[in-house]
Formats: C-alpha cells, sequence, structure tokens
C-alpha cells in the first residue's frame, strides 16, 4: 500500500482561493458585492453578443462529442463595448437522471486594462430553458492578475445563441493569487466551478456515479 503521497506545490494557494471565492459569491447573491471596501470590478446588465460556431458529432442530432467555438462581445447599457471573450465548450455526457446535455466550457476574456479566464460545467439543456449559469473567474494579466470572480450569464428569449444577459464580478485577493501556470489556473477553476457549477455527476439508480463521458461516443 501506499502510504506517502506529494501535494502539488500551490495547494495552499489553490485552497487560500475557497474562503475568498465563497465569500464574492455569497456577496454577489445578495446583491451588494460592494459590500467589502477591496478593489471591485462590477459590470452589471450587460449584453452579451456571441459568434457561435457549432460542430455535430452525430448531425443533426445534438449530443456528446458536439463541442463549439465562440466569439462574444460585451456592451454595457450605455452602448460601450467593455471587453471580449473567446470561448470553447464540448457536451461530454447525457445526464441519466433527466437526460439533459452536459457541457465543459473554457473561455478568455479580454479589457483594455487585463485579461481574465474562465471554467465550467453547463447544463445545456437547462440553459437553453432560460436558466442562469455561472461560472469562476480568475484574473490572468493586468489590473485583474490578482483578483477572483463570478460570471453570470443567461440566453435571452428572442436570441438563446447569440444575445445573453451577462454580469461580472472581480475582487482583489490581499497578496495575489499567485497563479501563472496553465496547469495551476486550470485546477484552481475547476476548484472553484464545484461551488458554483450544476450537479454534474449525480448517483444513478444503483447508487454510483455515472462516468463524466459515455464510451463510445465522444468524437
Amino acid at each position: 500500500m501506499n502510504e506517502r503521497f506529494t501535494l502539488p506545490a500551490h495547494s495552499p494557494a489553490l485552497a487560500a482561493l475557497v474562503p475568498e471565492f465563497l465569500d464574492l459569491a455569497r456577496a454577489a447573491a445578495s446583491g451588494d458585492p460592494a459590500a467589502d471596501e477591496r478593489d471591485l470590478a462590477v459590470w452589471e446588465n450587460l449584453t452579451e453578443h456571441v459568434s457561435l460556431d457549432y460542430r455535430f458529432a452525430n448531425p443533426p442530432v445534438h449530443g456528446p462529442g458536439d463541442w463549439d467555438t465562440y466569439d462574444s462581445r460585451f456592451v454595457d447599457p450605455a452602448g460601450v463595448e467593455i471587453g471580449t471573450l473567446q470561448g470553447t465548450g464540448r457536451i461530454l455526457y447525457e445526464r441519466s437522471s433527466d437526460a439533459h446535455l452536459m457541457m465543459y466550457y473554457r473561455e478568455q476574456l479580454t479589457f483594455p486594462d487585463g485579461t481574465a479566464q474562465t471554467a465550467g460545467w453547463v447544463d445545456g439543456t437547462a440553459i437553453l430553458g432560460g436558466a442562469w449559469q455561472r461560472f469562476p473567474i480568475l484574473g490572468s494579466g493586468g489590473r485583474y492578475g490578482s483578483m477572483i470572480g463570478l460570471r453570470s450569464f443567461q440566453p435571452t428569449p428572442e436570441a438563446p445563441h447569440s444575445l445573453y444577459r451577462t454580469h461580472l464580478v472581480l475582487r482583489e485577493i490581499p497578496g495575489g493569487h499567485g497563479l501563472t501556470d496553465p496547469e495551476e489556473i486550470d485546477a484552481a477553476l475547476s476548484l472553484l466551478g464545484a461551488f458554483v457549477g450544476p450537479s454534474v455527476n449525480p448517483a444513478t439508480g444503483n447508487g454510483r456515479l455515472e462516468p463524466p463521458v459515455r464510451a463510445g461516443r465522444t468524437a
């Protein structure tokens, strides 16, 4: 039996993000993210214009293996573009409890004064029904290099594939988060996403967790 193991070098840094992120998420949920006086970047009631390129694994049926890439523009209520986004997502499996299509996304946000990244699970079936979805944000450069945050988005009924309602909030972490390596950032986003994403591996009828990808159904 293996009685020794080594934690990743930045495990303390990752663990330190959790209380900061949960506090921010609670403040945002209460409608008062600015209750903390630390440096904040908040954009509310944005319109997100999405240019989507969708690829079917087994056309014309949506299912595991489908993937997409997209470019977004964030426009504030005054009509000013405040940033852009590049993202990609893939349907990984069909959830057995309700047949919802579960997707995983990764995004790069670019603003005039810095950059940030997001990642997270989306209930693809629920979002097309109008449900809000949320991703953690981790700053990666410029003003946002030491910030964490939350991205909330909802498709509009009139254009569910190309027009979204979006809120973005980021908050300074005292001392910064210290994560620069792409793998470290991925690990942090996965960890934080577990607190806001949909239930991606619920127990099945026999009590076991279903696999993240159905065998033979991926591209």
